[in-house]
């Protein structure tokens, strides 16, 4: 009798070992930083928007493309960490577009190659990919920013509906805000209001209003994670 009674907790603790866990993989636009860098990304501000027992894990670094986080050995200690039922949110694209040998990836050829890499290892380590088009570039300019990371956004919704992956367009998300955002309230937004130049990456309020674009969308996706999303109030999003 003394024996099952041991048991019976130790049964509990082992089922309730695995806390949910949400990793993040991409560039810059999603990355942590640390003062005195004003930069922040969206994956920075997002572990608000889930109910208590979600934990996030940021491994997005600054510079990366789908290429250079898989070559570079980026991606082998999220994978060792994945258990069932996490999450993996992978949002690539900004550095693909670049010329170099290191990162550039073609749209419809090995930028596709790499993320089904990362969606077949998270699914084969039992974890649930989740598929991010890049967000928005030149905020503050309004024009250019629309459409400007080409074929890349459509290559990996198409891969999406291809390899049945949950996905968040992103890139429609944060251009709309641009359109029917002002100025004078899009600038601050943006490390442009403290440098002058930098209209792709986010001050604080910046991250705060695109990681409450990704909760938002988390809640319309159909996987039990959507149920643990708990937006905050709207103070810091633009009208």
């Amino acid at each position: 009798m003394k024996l099952r009674h041991l048991l019976l907790p130790l049964a509990l603790m082992t089922s309730l070992a695995h806390a949910e866990t949400v990793f993040l993989i991409g560039d810059s636009t999603v990355a942590d930083y640390k003062l005195p860098d004003p930069r922040q990304g969206w994956g920075q501000a997002i572990p608000p928007s889930f109910a208590a027992g979600v934990t996030v894990k940021n491994f997005a670094i600054p510079g990366r493309s789908s290429k250079s986080f898989l070559e570079e050995g980026a991606w082998e200690p999220v994978l060792a960490q994945i258990q069932p039922g996490d999450y993996v949110f992978i949002q690539f694209g900004h550095n693909d577009e670049k010329m170099d040998a290191d990162r550039h990836t073609d749209a419809y050829g090995s930028y596709q190659e790499f993320l089904g890499r990362y969606i077949a290892d998270t699914r084969k380590a039992g974890g649930i990919p989740v598929l991010v088009t890049p967000v928005a570039r030149g905020g503050m300019k309004k024009s250019s920013s629309i459409g400007s990371h080409g074929r890349y956004p459509a290559a990996m919704l198409d891969l999406a509906k291809e390899q049945q992956v949950l996905a968040i367009d992103l890139t429609t998300l944060s251009e709309n805000l641009v359109r029917k955002t002002s100025f004078s309230e899009i600038k601050p937004l943006y490390i442009a209001s403290i440098d002058g130049k930098d209209d792709t990456h986010f001050t604080p309020a910046g991250a705060k209003v695109i990681a409450r674009l990704v909760a938002q969308a988390i809640r319309g996706l159909d996987t039990p994670l959507a149920a643990k999303v708990q937006l905050p109030a709207e103070a810091d999003a633009p009208n």
